[in-house]
């Protein structure tokens, strides 16, 4: 097991205590029980965020088939335009 430690007001703590109390049940071990249900909850709406997130690349095959002009030459007008347009 590991040890977790973090500052909340008193009033949040309180609050947190009663309800974890109430979810889980009056006895030893029900805050570490709702800190886990917490952290786990808060870890999987991270990763459902990432893999919505993720781009998909395979829309984008293809679409700059009508420039006639190589990655570096693309890469350098790139540049000059960001340059330009922060200037």
């Amino acid at each position: 097991m590991e040890t977790i430690r973090a500052q909340v007001t008193e009033e949040k703590a309180r609050t947190y205590r009663k309800v974890a109390m109430q979810i889980f049940g009056y006895s030893k071990g029900s805050i570490s029980k709702a800190v886990e249900k917490a952290m786990d909850e808060l870890v999987k709406k991270f990763e459902v965020k990432q893999r919505e997130e993720k781009p998909d690349w395979s829309k984008l095959k293809g679409i700059l088939k009508h420039v006639n002009m190589t990655s570096v030459e693309l890469q350098h007008k790139a540049k000059d335009y960001w340059i330009e347009s922060v200037s």
